[in-house]
């Protein structure tokens, strides 16, 4: 018998590579391409009088096309209610060179604004005031303490299904761990944020975090069936290389190009950031649309998981168990035990099936079947059904050491190949006589 020839290097380091290789490129197209140079890009400021507020939009737009957008309000009190109501993000008052502005939005935006409005008063002969409507939290100086924290509740659910899905434990199992880890991240994140004095004490932060705990976690494990192998480049391609860039935590999202712009309101990172700051320091503005938007990515998930587990069951065989890229015990149809994320694999079905009897040619049902690798690396483990079968899909090509055991009788043991396409029928013979007790 021929052994099976290994899958060529190129093919291998590609499966193997494929994603830290994505993940240097989207560091450089999503972080340092909008990061490296924050500029304006569509930001909306007012002007008290407009003649002023003409004036002021006809020379940035020739300094900075598409820069800024520039609306008039009659008075200083306009322009106060304009930023408090997060509808702009500086008012300018050429009366007497008053900027107004909110730290809160973020360092960098305030530097920027006092940057580009500094020649302007000159130009008037005044003084640049600087008025801060909305100062961030004591412990907050440069206003990024609030990513940080939420960062922390952002990432760690995908590494916690990545986790997950090796662990032997029941769907519900998983998904109720998911809960208690986004429950732990609020209440630690909160609580260190508070007696760091990076934010103030406002209860409804826990649940803002708790939501994006569960909109990221529950999203990234209904995905598994669906993008499989390529779960770790669309879940951190989406939660974290797009997220952060757009979600106005480090740069504002006004400095940022008009992609990561659109992004910012749509992504759960984004709507997280918006909710907080509303609730921290803008009596609630903008809260409830953030919020919501958490609520719908969290009923995502739950559509996800639960459309999946439907579709699973109303395939009702074991074959539809593995397409969606688990292996489920024959008894414990809950349990799932190895999930499809390995590198991509070859496009050929690779299967392993066949019976297990006794002596007497009796179906041995529940039988425990352990297949490894020729390493010994563990690649299944399953139960047999009640006519004694079993059925494993998607093994590696080569040879597979496969163990087999049952109370009260001999185990087997063979090694078996596994080839493109289906592999056959492998049947085991599991001995009907007693292990001799010990004396």
């Amino acid at each position: 018998m021929t052994e099976p020839q290994p899958p060529s290097t190129v093919r291998t380091l590609v499966n193997t590579l494929w994603f830290p290789a994505f993940f240097i490129c989207g560091f450089m197209l999503c972080y340092l391409l909008p990061l490296h140079a924050p500029k304006p890009h569509d930001m909306p400021v007012v002007v008290v009088g407009d003649q002023a507020a003409h004036q002021l939009a006809t020379t940035f737009e020739a300094a900075m096309p598409g820069g800024f957008d520039v609306t008039a309000v009659p008075d200083e009190a306009g322009a106060r209610e304009a930023i408090t109501q997060r509808e702009a993000v500086a008012g300018y008052d050429p009366d007497n060179g008053e900027l107004l502005y909110a730290k809160a939005n973020g360092s960098a935006l305030m530097m920027i604004l006092q940057q580009i409005f500094t020649p302007v008063a000159s130009a008037t002969g005044h003084h640049l005031v600087l008025t801060d409507l909305a100062p961030s939290a004591p412990g907050d100086v440069m206003g990024t303490g609030l990513l940080y924290c939420l960062l922390a509740m952002n990432i760690p659910p995908y590494v916690t299904v990545m986790m997950l899905l090796r662990a032997e434990l029941r769907t519900r199992q998983k998904l109720a761990a998911l809960v208690g880890v986004g429950a732990f991240a609020a209440v630690v994140c909160y609580s260190a944020a508070l007696a760091m004095g990076v934010i103030y004490n406002r209860p409804l932060l826990l649940l803002v975090g708790f939501l994006l705990t569960q909109a990221v976690g529950w999203t990234s494990f209904g995905l598994v069936p669906f993008v499989k192998q390529f779960l770790p480049g669309v879940a951190m391609g989406t939660f974290v290389l797009l997220s952060m860039p757009s979600s106005g935590g480090a740069i504002p999202k006004e400095l940022v190009p008009p992609f990561f712009q659109a992004l910012h309101g749509f992504l759960p990172l984004g709507q997280a950031v918006d909710a907080m700051r509303g609730i921290l320091y803008f009596d609630g503005v903008g809260a409830p649309r953030g919020i919501i938007g958490l609520c719908c990515w969290y009923a995502l998930g739950i559509a996800l998981v639960v459309g999946h587990r439907l579709w699973v069951r109303r395939k009702g065989d074991p074959a539809a168990v593995t397409a969606a890229g688990t292996y489920e015990h024959e008894d414990d149809g809950d349990v799932v035990v190895d999930p499809v994320l390995e590198a991509p694999k070859p496009r050929k079905h690779r299967t392993l099936s066949g019976t297990v009897r006794d002596g007497d040619g009796t179906p041995v049902p529940g039988a425990i079947l352990t297949i490894t690798d020729q390493s010994g690396l563990q690649l299944a483990r399953l139960v047999t059904s009640t006519d004694g079968e079993y059925e494993v899909h998607d093994l590696p090509e080569g040879f597979a050491t496969v163990v087999v055991s049952a109370q009260g009788r001999r185990p087997a043991v063979d090694r078996v190949p596994v080839r493109s396409g289906r592999s056959g029928d492998q049947d085991f013979v599991l001995s009907t006589e007693r292990l001799a007790a010990r004396r």
